[in-house]
């Protein structure tokens, strides 16, 4: 039963990031007047699918579904989460979850959230600290040198 859980989830949490995916480049197909006012009622109206709901609907459905299962804020699931604050335009609330699952991780950090943290942080507007975690990311990854 712990398999087909486990198997459950890991289709739960692909399904969500496909969904978000197809939100995303249906957003970046659009006009920038509509994408400035991403969240809004019409906005969302117009996101509407073939069977009436819309991409949005079918991800919180989805996220729920995947939240019953498991830990959201765990490092193999807690994109699917930053995703969903960074959707719903909580950005502060993304970028926290972020650093969380950044400092809970019991391996190495991954340069993907370092990534996403980057990218959260230059949508907030704080470049300033944008530009110092870049220079942090020299450190954390050290680009590959040849052998001797």
């Amino acid at each position: 039963m712990e398999l087909t859980r486990d198997q459950l989830a890991d289709a739960l949490y692909q399904k969500g990031l496909a969904l978000a995916e197809i939100e995303s480049l249906k957003d970046e197909d659009k006009s920038p007047t509509l994408a400035a006012t991403k969240g809004t009622k019409e906005d969302i109206e117009n996101k509407k699918s073939t069977d009436g709901r819309s991409q949005g609907d079918l991800f919180e459905e989805n996220f729920k579904e995947l939240k019953k299962w498991v830990n959201v804020k765990s490092s193999k699931y807690g994109i699917l989460l930053v995703t969903r604050e960074r959707r719903s335009q909580r950005l502060g609330t993304a970028l926290k979850v972020l650093c969380d699952i950044i400092q809970d991780d019991a391996e190495a950090a991954k340069k993907k959230f370092y990534e996403l943290k980057l990218s959260l942080l230059d949508e907030i507007g704080w470049t300033h600290l944008a530009a110092y975690e870049r220079q942090w990311m020299h450190v954390r990854f050290p680009p590959s040198l040849p052998l001797f």
